[in-house]
């Protein structure tokens, strides 16, 4: 009786509390699914990660500029690439998925991302030749009026796939010894590679997007002894290239032809300084300031240790404008859409960091972080 008593009771009390929220089953409607879209007018970083320890399942986050939260994100599969293409509204994914995850038939396709949904909107079938390595900017690159992609090959022959984008059709363009990838700011049917004997190769490619004719430079770097980073950054007509001891050097690609000049040398007078890192420089077009990942004791095979500072050097003057104490990045880009904003990839601590820099003294602080993926190794800020 005892316990039946309790148990009523309980039943009522629970009766009384329930009632307010019974309704009738014509009352209940199904839940609406739907997908957000990112803000059209919100300034995007995108942070490529694959995902070293389980590489199958390579991401791309979407990040808000302003203060780092988390928009979305997208699949890259296996070894991915990116590009985006803010005037499009579209991000390209370069992306190899295997018929059973980590082995059977190999499938490559450039994804085409829309930039609002982050959903896949068309493919475009490649064949299995790309460079299956870490999302370094110059392997899978827009030319100059977004029209075409090319893609870096090795199989381990090196070679470039040319992708025209709205018929889907493409063609591989050799290119042996040659790695890396620098389309012609001006010209659309040119890009340059980098070659293993201190040169570099133009491609002109025909106007049937077809073929393309090849022309190889003088030589103008050293290989074996101070070899340059395949990451660059656009300035004026080319790019800027570094140095594993520090050295910058100016490339113009319009030509039929590259050409090369010096654009200073970070470390003189710094001994034992050197850069490092995946992503190890960025560049102020406007400014002609360059921000380079720098560490100290450096030594032969350390060009990709995580930085202990950021220098600011300056290409015209060719001098050292300031040092600021930022430790643990291997990537730092500049904003596109905010002055004097670097975001930069701490790989020691797993994070994504917002950098603020002084425009008068050129100093670096930071100005906000977000715990992020697993293994990021490029990032980019667009728009």
């Amino acid at each position: 009786m005892k316990f039946g008593s309790v148990a009523c009771a309980l039943t009522l009390s629970c009766g009384v509390a329930l009632a307010p929220f019974v309704s009738r089953a014509e009352d209940l409607k199904p839940e609406q699914i739907t997908v957000a879209r990112v803000p059209e007018a919100m300034k995007r970083v995108y942070v490529m990660d694959p995902v070293l320890p389980h590489m199958v399942d390579g991401r791309v986050y979407v990040l808000d500029a302003k203060n780092l939260t988390l928009k979305g994100m997208m699949e890259s599969g296996f070894a991915g690439m990116m590009a985006a293409a803010p005037a499009k509204k579209r991000v390209y994914v370069a992306a190899t998925f295997f018929a059973r995850l980590t082995r059977g038939a190999r499938t490559d396709v450039i994804q085409v991302y829309d930039d609002e949904t982050l959903k896949v909107v068309d493919e475009i079938p490649v064949p299995t030749l790309r460079a299956q390595a870490l999302p370094y900017r110059n392997l899978f690159r827009l030319n100059s009026d977004g029209s075409m992609i090319f893609v870096q090959n090795a199989t381990p022959a090196t070679s470039v796939t040319v992708v025209d984008i709205a018929s889907k059709k493409n063609f591989e363009a050799q290119g042996p010894g040659c790695y890396g990838l620098y389309p012609a700011l001006a010209n659309p049917l040119r890009f340059a590679t980098l070659c293993g004997d201190g040169t570099a190769t133009t491609y002109t490619i025909s106007s049937d997007h077809a073929s393309a004719q090849l022309k190889s430079s003088a030589k103008f770097f050293d290989p074996q002894n101070d070899p340059l980073y395949t990451h660059a950054e656009p300035a004026r007509d080319g790019y800027v290239f570094l140095t594993y001891s520090g050295k910058l050097m100016r490339l113009a690609v319009d030509g039929d032809t590259v050409s090369a000049q010096p654009a200073g040398d970070a470390t003189e007078g710094q001994q034992g300084w050197a850069p490092g890192g995946y992503q190890p420089f960025t560049v102020d077009a406007q400014s002609g300031v360059a921000y380079l990942l720098m560490h100290d004791k450096a030594v032969e095979g350390s060009h990709k240790a995580p930085s202990v500072e950021i220098w600011a050097y300056d290409l015209t003057a060719k001098k050292l404008l300031a040092r600021s104490p930022v430790a643990g990045l291997i990537g730092v880009t500049l904003s596109a859409s905010e002055p004097n904003v670097l975001f930069g990839i701490d790989g020691v601590a797993n994070k994504i960091v917002r950098l603020a820099v002084d425009p008068q003294s050129h100093a670096i602080t930071p100005a906000g972080e977000i715990k992020l993926g697993e293994t990021a190794a490029l990032i980019e800020a667009p728009q």
